[in-house]
């Protein structure tokens, strides 16, 4: 019986040993920050922005890694129309980053890493907040009424939705500061997709080539905390 302990003393030591020499990691990941647009006659002004994620590390050596992650992630801006009133946007992706990093061996328990690579995004939900002053004739001339909407961010404009384009893709940066399992880092993302087309489809607004011209793209700036399993 002892010679039967002793064999399976030795599979766990052996299993515990390649265990931990695999290259492959896994972590969870939560960050706060501020998302916005850029792009062409975009005006928007940040908003605050949020993501909760999983991920996993193949280490290719001691300094190099492979970094892909599932996220959830809030994104979206706000714009104030100062006379016209004011809207918030609000979008919801699924993010899938893959990211190629680089771990400096700072002293025995703590790195510094820094990534890049690029992300591909799906829109799974968000609701767009206007607030505008409509000119309503009266009796005594023209006078303002506030009216508020709430549409689908995601969807066609002529179904009632704010006509965001669901897909999104673009480049992440991050550099990030580890402490034994510990992960505290900033992260940013520039997107490369337009997410609206603006109104270029209406006939109707042919002189407006500010909103034919509408070519919003995401921006987002986050701190992040993870944990490495």
């Amino acid at each position: 019986m002892k010679y039967v302990l002793r064999i399976c003393i030795v599979f766990i030591f052996l299993s515990a040993k390649a265990y931990a020499q695999s290259p492959v990691s896994f972590r969870v990941k939560a960050g706060a920050g501020i998302a916005s647009m850029w792009g062409k006659n975009t005006e928007e002004n940040a908003k605050f922005a949020y993501k909760v994620g999983v991920g996993m590390e193949y280490g290719f050596n001691k300094t190099w890694a492979l970094q892909p992650s599932l996220n959830f992630v809030s994104k979206g801006s706000k714009e104030d129309g100062k006379d016209l009133g004011k809207a918030t946007v609000n979008m919801l992706y699924l993010e899938l980053p893959v990211m190629l990093s680089a771990r400096l061996h700072l002293t025995k328990t703590s790195n510094l890493v820094i990534s890049g690579g690029s992300y591909m995004a799906y829109g799974v939900g968000g609701k767009t907040s206007i607030d505008v002053w409509l000119p309503i004739p009266g009796t005594t001339g023209f006078h303002n009424v506030h009216k508020e909407y709430k549409l689908n961010t995601f969807g066609n404009m002529t179904d009632g939705n704010m006509g965001c384009k669901r897909f999104d893709a673009g480049v992440g940066l991050g550099i990030a500061y580890e402490y034994r399992r510990i992960v505290v880092g900033l992260e940013g993302q520039l997107g490369l997709v337009k997410v609206h087309d603006g109104v270029s489809g209406l006939s109707e607004l042919e002189n407006m080539t500010e909103l034919k011209d509408y070519a919003p793209k995401n921006l987002l700036m986050l701190v992040s905390v993870g944990y490495n399993f």
